[in-house]
């Protein structure tokens, strides 16, 4: 499968300086073009979207707590097999969760921050074609997951500057509604990605 991330993460992050009685307010935007191929010919392809806001509270020197959401959408076309037909699956998600943060001010300049994440959501899954007399099909599913995100901040001006993910670690479990069909993965995400943001804290008085 090769990606190509078209945008990633537009994003508002509070992490250097993460003073006591200070607002967290942001999220992410993601948008990727997917392409899977076999031997140089194309079998598939389509596009991603994702939207994450976050909204914490830094109620200790360095701590933060808060929710985040997540809606996403994914839609694949792909051919049918000795067929000129073609084949649809999309996916829409939705997902909502609680999170902590750590951050560790490195010099003026840097800083490191995790977060661990416990969510839960759900989603659709709509297959279809355009085989004449085909009928479409629905399934949904709930997932359950917890992760954590290691990250690097780049301090420009009053907290003010770029952020940098470098991967993740996580266990999520997904369930077909109405079936016993259950699916648990455990991964490791460090390397295979970097995800860009501008970051900004906000002050109480």
């Amino acid at each position: 499968m090769k990606k190509l991330l078209v945008v990633s993460a537009i994003a508002l992050f509070g992490a250097m300086n993460a003073q006591k009685n200070t607002i967290l307010v942001g999220g992410n935007i993601s948008l990727e073009s997917v392409k899977n191929k076999s031997n140089s010919t194309t079998t598939s392809e389509g596009n991603a979207f994702e939207f994450n806001p976050t909204i914490g509270y830094q109620f200790a020197d360095n701590w933060t707590a808060g929710v985040r959401l997540g809606v996403g959408t994914e839609k694949i076309t792909m051919p049918i097999t000795a067929t000129s037909y073609e084949a649809t699956k999309k996916t829409n998600t939705f997902t909502y969760g609680v999170f902590g943060r750590y951050t560790l001010p490195l010099n003026e300049t840097f800083a490191a921050f995790g977060d661990l994440d416990v969510y839960a959501g759900n989603g659709k899954l709509t297959y279809s074609s355009n085989v004449p007399g085909d009928v479409s099909s629905t399934s949904k599913t709930t997932n359950f997951g917890v992760k954590f995100t290691p990250n690097l901040f780049i301090n420009f001006k009053n907290s003010f500057g770029l952020n940098f993910n470098i991967g993740s670690l996580g266990y999520e479990t997904n369930k077909l509604k109405d079936s016993d069909i259950k699916t648990n993965s455990f991964g490791f995400g460090f390397g295979k990605g970097v995800t860009v943001g501008i970051s900004k804290n906000f002050g109480l008085k």
